[in-house]
């Protein structure tokens, strides 16, 4: 396990190192100090903007994909709508399956009735 490059053995050291130098209760205060630093950095607005900061930039490779999808989407419609603007006289490709709203002059066929039949099914046992 390393933190920020300084293994397990690295940071025991730096412990004990303290704990000579500065004595129990001076590690007491000094990791109290430290303590009160790290939490005033923490609830800082510079802070707060790098963090935005950071997670815009995660995000840019993800939100860059999608604009260069729609981009070629909306080219590939365009392009396929002055190629092909009617077909057998119904406008397909303002239909609503093309995922464009359908104008108000196309009707949807009405689903069709299932056909009934015209003799009752016999009873058994008459």
């Amino acid at each position: 396990m390393n933190i920020f490059g300084i293994g397990p053995l690295e940071i025991i050291f730096v412990l004990i190192i303290g704990i000579l130098v500065l004595g129990p209760e001076g590690m007491i205060e000094a990791g109290r100090k430290l303590g009160k630093f790290l939490r005033s950095i923490i609830h800082s607005p510079w802070w707060k903007n790098i963090r935005q900061g950071v997670t815009e930039i995660q995000h840019l490779p993800q939100r860059l994909i999608r604009e260069a999808e729609l981009e070629e989407l909306n080219e590939l419609r365009d392009l396929t709508k002055n190629s092909f603007p009617k077909i057998g006289g119904n406008d397909l490709i303002n239909s609503s399956w093309s995922g464009l709203p359908a104008s108000n002059s196309e009707q949807s066929p009405e689903p069709e009735e299932p056909k009934k039949d015209p003799k009752p099914p016999e009873k058994k046992g008459e």
